[in-house]
């Protein structure tokens, strides 16, 4: 269960970055300092989520057996 929430929370952070690359690259917001808040803040939170949500252990782990 929780390897579905995971890869659904990593899919919303990539759609947050992905939003941030369009505001970036459009003129849809005519201040530049303000694009550059909105842009810079949901590259980071979207940057951010996606390293924390790829560094989570797998809850699956591998023993190994000792070798004779």
């Amino acid at each position: 269960m929780s390897t579905k929430k995971n890869k659904f929370s990593i899919y919303i952070y990539i759609v947050i970055t992905i939003i941030g690359c369009i505001l970036a690259c459009s003129s849809i917001i005519p201040n530049d300092y303000l694009k550059l808040v909105i842009v810079m803040g949901a590259l980071g939170v979207g940057l951010f989520g996606i390293m924390k949500g790829l560094s989570t252990p797998s809850t699956t782990e591998e023993t190994a057996t000792p070798e004779k």
